[in-house]
């Protein structure tokens, strides 16, 4: 059975492993003629057990070059949280990373490819038929326009960064977004910001992060790049649809809060194949996993930042528990995560205002 896939990021190079592993003959189209040419900050957080016999999962880990042990999560300049004592995550050579997944796989690289319908696509090759189409281009693969933010980012190489293992996170009473800091080593850092505000507006927060610290002040700004990121949660629609499938960040499938999409990307892909491998609905494949209702969680967080002022969101920031505030950041956090949340008196008072329901 011959398959085409339109995206070469972690979503379709995910599904495309998997399938031709399985024996299906696959072929892929990447618009640009080399991999991972979107900004994004790298980071990967640590497997859990469900992901470790997954190859696609064990070979992110692999192309990692930089460990996270902790965090520093402020608020409006004062440190909420620090901790220096659980290895969290990773930096990963996301562009490694996909050269790996695509071993084997015919790619046709430089192919902005477009799908025709009845399983035909164009590409910079001409137009080939295929019995199942994916769609994994990302944001601009999107039929219609999901809910999406900016993010603005530079890339600082320093003398030495202190902390280099620590990541450290800035919330803004006034922003719903925030602020990053990745170190990638000891010499290089990912500093940015996203959010529901203009790119001067980012521009300015990102300005005032770097100058915050000194060995990011008295580093060199070796590139600066920015990008929209997709924070509707999933298009059931999209979902739904069969002809062509929707895979990452074109289903909407990252976490709305963070931002985050290597590990949602490659668990749509797994949904996908298994509704292919099995013949069964790919829309109930995508709500049987653990990841969906966690985006679900993101996005209902995410309406709620929105609707507050800033002093509400002020309270409310420092009102999460830090256990809370860590699962949210993984994207882990559980719906008895956010009844913990309607119990505290603070918060309780902020959703009542607004006639939130939590669940």
């Amino acid at each position: 059975m011959k398959v085409g896939v339109i995206g070469g990021g972690p979503s379709g190079l995910a599904i495309a492993r998997m399938l031709s592993d399985r024996g299906y003959e696959v072929y892929v189209y990447e618009a640009h003629r080399s991999f991972a040419v979107k900004p994004c900050g790298w980071g990967y957080p640590t497997p859990e057990s469900d992901e470790k016999k997954y190859r696609v999962f064990s070979e992110a880990v692999k192309a990692s070059i930089w460990v996270f042990k902790g965090y520093d999560v402020y608020l409006n300049d004062d440190l909420l949280f620090h901790s220096d004592k659980q290895i969290l995550g990773y930096i990963i050579d996301k562009k490694q990373f996909l050269e790996n997944l695509s071993q084997g796989i015919e790619v046709e690289r430089g192919s902005p490819a477009r799908y025709l319908g009845g399983g035909l696509i164009r590409g910079r090759s001409g137009v080939k038929r295929f019995d199942i189409v994916i769609i994994a281009g990302g944001f601009p693969a999107q039929p219609r326009r999901l809910d999406r933010i900016l993010a603005v980012q530079a890339i600082i190489r320093s003398p030495r960064i202190e902390d280099a293992e620590i990541p450290e996170l800035r919330f803004y009473s006034d922003l719903v977004g925030y602020a990053w800091v990745f170190p990638e080593g000891e010499k290089t850092a990912r500093v940015g910001v996203g959010g529901y505000a203009s790119r001067e507006t980012l521009e300015k927060i990102l300005g005032m992060v770097i100058k915050k610290r000194q060995d990011l002040a008295k580093g060199e700004v070796i590139k600066r790049e920015g990008a929209e990121v997709t924070v509707s949660g999933v298009d059931w629609d999209l979902a739904r649809s069969r002809d062509p499938f929707y895979v990452g960040e074109a289903l909407g499938y990252i976490m709305p809060v963070t931002g985050e999409g290597i590990r949602p990307a490659i668990w749509s892909s797994i949904a996908l194949f298994n509704a292919i491998e099995n013949g069964n609905s790919y829309e109930e494949e995508l709500r049987k996993l653990k990841l969906t209702r966690f985006i679900g969680i993101h996005r209902k967080i995410l309406n709620i930042m929105i609707k507050m002022k800033p002093n509400e969101r002020d309270l409310f920031i420092k009102n999460v528990p830090e256990d809370l505030m860590l699962d949210l950041s993984l994207g882990r956090a559980s719906t008895i995560d956010l009844l913990r949340l309607a119990k505290i008196p603070e918060l309780a008072m902020i959703l009542t205002r607004y006639a939130i329901k939590i669940i």
